[in-house]
């Protein structure tokens, strides 16, 4: 059953995070459909395409660390499959970019 509360969490962000970016005064709208796009990743490949733009353009290194902390997300939901993924999309962008 747990493993079922990683998407439902990130669909919820994911449309909230959508309505924000239609109001012009809270600028929150695209860290939370970031923040989506993180925990959908393993699930669809246009998420993880973001996913990895998104590493490659991060200077900072907090898309990094934002990954490793989901990982874990995913590893406490009972899903050690999905962090795998997760873990495999973000180090195969930032090692690209690192050669």
């Amino acid at each position: 059953m747990k493993k079922f509360i990683i998407p439902a969490i990130a669909f919820i962000v994911l449309i909230i995070g959508m309505v924000f970016l239609f109001i012009p005064f809270i600028p929150i709208g695209w860290l939370l459909v970031a923040i989506a796009s993180l925990l959908m990743a393993p699930y669809f490949k246009f998420m993880r395409n973001f996913i990895g733009w998104l590493t490659k353009i991060d200077k900072t290194g907090f898309v990094k660390k934002a990954g490793e902390k989901a990982s874990g997300l995913y590893e406490w939901a009972g899903d050690p499959k999905g962090a795998e993924k997760l873990e495999a999309i973000i180090e195969e962008n930032t090692q690209t970019d690192e050669d």
